[in-house]
């Protein structure tokens, strides 16, 4: 089961254009992606424009599998993750990939934190060039904003 979030930017109207990412949306995980690789407006809008992702940052793609040896377990990097056959550069996994349609919601921050879709978080990158992290209750008045990592970006 994903942790699943909502990624968006804001428009100059403050009205927020947005996709939705399964898996790994809390602040380890989400946040710390988009603090480290996405710091400029350029980047968050292609981020977004490519629709909803399963995954904000792998290296695999929709036909990967993990790597086996000659006994069947399966083979590890330097760092102890797994190796995938069909890898590539790490970047978001899009569901546009394997054939779904491109989602990417319009809407006012009421409906952005409303987690319609099942998101516990949500990240918003401002008119000001900075992101903000919430996490999603039920109901309106149970989202809370949290602060994001304070990490060196890319």
């Amino acid at each position: 089961m994903g942790t699943r979030s909502r990624i968006g930017y804001q428009l100059p109207d403050l009205n927020i254009v947005s996709t939705y990412c399964h898996y790994d949306g809390y602040l380890e995980g989400n946040g710390r992606v988009l603090a480290e690789h996405y710091q400029d407006r350029e980047a968050v809008k292609e981020l977004i424009d490519g629709g909803s992702m399963s995954s904000l940052r792998t290296n695999t793609t929709w036909e990967s599998s993990a790597v086996r040896d000659e006994s069947g377990n399966i083979v590890r990097d330097a760092d102890d993750n797994w190796v995938y056959s069909n890898s590539r550069e790490p970047q978001p996994l899009y569901h546009t990939e394997r054939g779904d349609e491109l989602w990417i919601q319009h809407g006012d921050f009421k409906e952005f934190v409303s987690g319609n879709s099942g998101e516990e978080f949500a990240y918003l990158y401002t008119t000001d060039g900075e992101w903000r992290a919430y996490k999603i209750g039920w109901g309106d008045t149970n989202t809370k904003e949290i602060a994001m990592p304070e990490l060196v970006a890319a």
